[in-house]
C-alpha cells in the first residue's frame, strides 16, 4: 500500500511541476525570461529527458522527506515541508543563479515566490494523497 500510495503522489507531484513550471516560465514570467536567452543554452542544446529526469528525482526527494519527517500528515506539516524545501531550493538555485548571472533581482525574487507557492502545493498534495503516522519515538 505505501509504494504504490507513494509513485501515485510521487506522479502527482511531477504532473503538477510540469503543468506549474509551464504556465510560469511560458506564460507569466515568459517576458522576463527572455534575458536567459542571452546567458542560457539555445532551444536545440537543451536537453529534454535530463530536464525531465531531475524534475522527477526532485518529485521523489520531496516525497520521500515528508514521509520521513512528517509526524501527523496534516496539512499544516504538508505546507511547512514545502515551505522549507522551496526557501532550502530558493537559496541554491534561485540566490546562485542571482549572483552568478546578470538577472535582474525582480526575476530571481519572482523565481523564488513562484517556487515557493509550487513547493506549498507539492506539500499540500504529500499531505492529502500519502497518509503519514509516525510514533513519537520514530
Amino acid at each position: 500500500m505505501k509504494s504504490k500510495q507513494f509513485f501515485i503522489t510521487v506522479s502527482a507531484i511531477f504532473i503538477f511541476a510540469l503543468l506549474w513550471n509551464g504556465i510560469v516560465h511560458m506564460l507569466i514570467l515568459r517576458e522576463a525570461d527572455v534575458i536567459l536567452n542571452t546567458i542560457g543554452r539555445g532551444e536545440t542544446e537543451r536537453n529534454m529527458t535530463l530536464s525531465l529526469l531531475a524534475t522527477a528525482a526532485l518529485s521523489v526527494l520531496f516525497v520521500w522527506s515528508y514521509s520521513r519527517f512528517a509526524r501527523q500528515g496534516t496539512l499544516r506539516e504538508g505546507i511547512t515541508h514545502g515551505l522549507f524545501f522551496g526557501i532550502l531550493a530558493g537559496v541554491l538555485v534561485d540566490l546562485n543563479q542571482y549572483i552568478l548571472y546578470p538577472v535582474p533581482a525582480a526575476l530571481a525574487l519572482s523565481w523564488f515566490a513562484f517556487g515557493l507557492i509550487e513547493f506549498c502545493c507539492y506539500g499540500i498534495l504529500a499531505s492529502k494523497l500519502y497518509p503519514v503516522k509516525h510514533s513519537p519515538e520514530d
